[in-house]
């Protein structure tokens, strides 16, 4: 029983009688657990399909039954890598070259920390031989390219052009010719102009006084600006220089490759069988197709970071412009009588700038139409392709940490939404879904077309075909391990409050009221709440008592 504390004053002083309220410590053991709302389902329902993201590595998920095939990112085609090319400008058996294809059929090399062309107001040289085809439609291509910060290559009219992105395209009014190699270089002078050559004659003169900007990323390209825009033929011996080269030290006959300079970066023969390059040049590094790296751009991370925090487990990233396509050619994803479910686990906080929502799964099939999506303000959002957008009032917790949302379709009556296994909204529904869409394809992290993108973590997506019981939701974190209920505990305070009119009172404690009594200052400073002042104090194992106390005037 804990001991009533009481006020003493001494015959030297005043005391007033304060008011005090202690709580005894209380143990409450939680006994009960929610549970799902339930008993509304008759029907049966089939996992179509569930994807629990565990590979750890890679660009490809499958779902648990192998039937179908994620790809993180972009599905790569090795029909679009560069190809090996025998000819090349110098005619020699041993001597390559390399012929680019579209889209992304270019090489990048990330010079990383470096940054060794990124001094925006060094000198530059670059020069590359080319092959335009004679058939070649003309259209905006680059040569090479460093970081969206400038690039060499050929404007939308044929003509050869340097261009410092976002300042200028410094057209040439040199116009290689096609069907034959050609040696094309442009010299940079920062604060005075571009000088170009073809062939190792100078070709003309453009005055720029404003240098270049700085680097938005750290790849160059090689056959291309950068990411994108690549060269519509064939490409040979890149190189680019820290230094104004004087045309004798160009590369620039045809039969006798010239060695790297001191001031070379970036040096390429493309002599070898592939698919990496080493660069020759002072910057180390390989290039690379650039599909390769771009899968890597747009696959969504494996993180480690789950609901079930179990060792093994996997969970998916992303990071606002990433998704997953699935094949899905046999229609798997199949809802013949209107019902469906879909439920996942989602741990996000933001969306990216400006979206309102972002999708988790969607879907433009023959099978049925739908996506499922997470709103920028924390709720559940479903939208039925062709027919409606449909908001809820089924809130996720904006706390960083890992949440179960579902949506139930009754056809012809509802859907109904589910955080954490508890209903949060039901919105009657009569308007089913469309059938008439084609695609054979689905999007996890996105909807098709790659809009609305997610951004954050994703685990354990499963679509059913029917509309199942919601206490067979996924939402227990371990599946199929209910968590134990955990224990209260409520710690005690002291709380010990006087008038405000008391005035040059101190509070002052003692452990003991035997003769003589020591009374100590109480270190805690009150706060003022309305007229009183309080002091809270922590409890201890000793007794202790308190009292006021002031001074007599002298």
């Amino acid at each position: 029983m804990i001991p009533r504390q009481f006020l003493d004053s001494p015959n030297t002083g005043t005391a007033s009688a304060p008011v005090l309220r202690q709580n005894p410590i209380t143990r409450l053991k939680h006994a009960a657990l929610w549970l799902p709302l339930c008993g509304m389902l008759a029907a049966s329902a089939d996992t179509l399909t569930r994807f629990e993201f565990n590979e750890g590595t890679g660009y490809t998920t499958t779902n648990t039954t192998a039937t179908l095939v994620g790809n993180l990112g972009l599905v790569a085609d090795p029909a679009d890598n560069p190809v090996v090319n025998l000819d090349s400008p110098a005619g020699i058996v041993s001597d390559h070259s390399l012929t680019l294809a579209d889209p992304d059929g270019y090489l990048l090399l990330d010079l990383g920390a470096t940054n060794a062309l990124n001094a925006v107001d060094q000198p530059l040289t670059a020069e590359a031989w080319i092959y335009i085809p004679a058939d070649s439609a003309p259209r905006g291509e680059g040569i090479t390219g460093y970081g969206g910060s400038w690039k060499l290559g050929i404007r939308p009219d044929g003509q050869l052009a340097f261009t410092l992105f976002g300042i200028i395209d410094a057209d040439s009014g040199y116009y290689p010719p096609t069907g034959v190699w050609t040696h094309v270089a442009a010299v940079v002078e920062p604060g005075v102009g571009i000088t170009y050559y073809g062939d190792g004659v100078s070709v003309g003169f453009v005055a720029v006084t404003d240098n270049v900007r700085a680097a938005n990323y750290t790849s160059i390209g090689l056959g291309s600006a950068g990411f994108g825009e690549p060269f519509a033929g064939t490409v040979d011996r890149i190189r680019v220089h820290r230094a104004l080269l004087a045309d004798t030290d160009l590369d620039s006959v045809a039969a006798t490759p010239k060695a790297p300079l001191s001031s070379t970066v970036i040096s390429f023969g493309f002599n070898e069988a592939g698919p990496t390059y080493p660069n020759a040049g002072s910057a180390s590094g390989t290039a690379k197709p650039a599909q390769d790296i771009l899968l890597a751009s747009q696959a969504p991370a494996w993180v480690t970071n789950t609901p079930s925090k179990k060792a093994g487990d996997f969970a998916l990233s992303f990071n606002g412009s990433q998704h997953i396509t699935v094949n899905d050619p046999n229609q798997v994803l199949d809802f013949p009588s209107g019902d469906f479910t879909i439920q996942a686990w989602v741990n996000y906080t933001t969306l990216p700038a400006g979206q309102l929502r972002s999708v988790l799964f969607g879907s433009a099939g023959p099978g049925g139409a739908m996506s499922f999506s997470v709103t920028a303000d924390h709720h559940v959002f479903v939208t039925t392709f062709g027919i409606l957008d449909i908001p809820t009032q089924a809130a996720i917790p904006n706390d960083g940490l890992w949440h179960h949302i579902a949506v139930i379709h009754r056809n012809g009556l509802d859907l109904r939404f589910y955080v954490d296994g508890l209903l949060g909204d039901t919105i009657s529904y009569t308007r089913g879904i469309i059938y008439t869409r084609t695609d054979t394809t689905f999007v996890i992290g996105a909807e098709p077309g790659f809009y609305n993108p997610y951004k954050g973590l994703l685990d354990r997506l499963q679509i059913s075909n029917g509309a199942i019981d919601p206490k067979d939701l996924d939402y227990l974190a371990v599946p199929g391990v209910v968590p134990g209920a955990p224990d209260l505990t409520i710690g005690t305070a002291v709380s010990v409050s006087w008038g405000t009119g008391a005035t040059g009172f101190t509070l002052q404690s003692s452990t003991n009221l035997v003769e003589p009594k020591v009374w100590t200052d109480v270190s805690v400073p009150p706060i003022v709440i309305g007229t009183n002042y309080y002091t809270l104090l922590p409890t201890t194992d000793v007794k202790t008592f308190f009292r006021l106390y002031r001074p007599t005037s002298p």
